[in-house]
């Protein structure tokens, strides 16, 4: 499979539905190792088509996993954590943190699900790096309609903003204002004329 496959044994991948759902070939490379399914969505829901609405999203679904009730909510963090996104308002596939764990492989240590503030970018982006892009038949001006996005957090977990406590930034940010505000600023060496920041691994800092 590849120094970069990641685990994903039955402990740690659920694909809801393997008729619609698939391991994505595409495994990783030199710069990162990707955990990815690819998932048949709503062709109905495109321009061109019923113009339909389609839900999607990572948060607070159920769906059955054999007997079960699973719970398909972000949990973040390195123990029992896992992530499912939802297609088509079902849960397409879950990763839980086993799959994450040290690679002696590719020499990595464990990774957490993700804890620290993200957006939610939501676009209509196109890449020949993600598949086929049929130019010639796509009948541009093409739209992408939203009709809404939500977010949703347990009542006793709220945490919207860039400044968490476990994860200060408005500090650094302040402290380096021009290169966050200086639109001519484009590199942090060359440009902005501050040292490339050390790390562990490489400087043993």
């Amino acid at each position: 499979m590849g120094d970069y496959h990641w685990n994903d044994t039955p402990d740690n991948l659920i694909i809801s539905n393997t008729i619609m759902s698939k391991r994505n070939p595409y495994i990783g490379g030199l710069n990162q190792q990707a955990t990815s399914i690819v998932t048949q969505t709503d062709q109905n829901c495109y321009e061109g088509e019923t113009g339909c609405f389609s839900v999607y999203g990572f948060e607070l679904s159920e769906t059955k996993v054999g007997a079960e009730i699973f719970v398909a909510q972000y949990k973040p963090g390195f123990d029992n954590a896992y992530i499912s996104w939802i297609s088509n308002d079902a849960v397409a596939w879950t990763m839980l943190s086993g799959g994450l764990e040290p690679d002696a492989a590719v020499q990595i240590s464990a990774r957490p699900v993700p804890q620290e503030p993200m957006y939610i970018i939501v676009n209509l982006g196109m890449s020949r790096s993600f598949g086929t892009v049929d130019l010639a038949h796509i009948p541009f001006p093409v739209h992408m309609r939203l009709d809404y996005i939500r977010v949703y957090q347990p009542s006793n977990a709220i945490n919207v903003g860039c400044n968490p406590k476990k994860f200060p930034t408005t500090k650094y940010i302040r402290d380096h204002i021009q290169a966050y505000t200086n639109p001519n600023l484009t590199t942090w060496v060359d440009d902005y004329r501050k040292p490339w920041p050390k790390n562990s691994l490489i400087d043993q800092c």
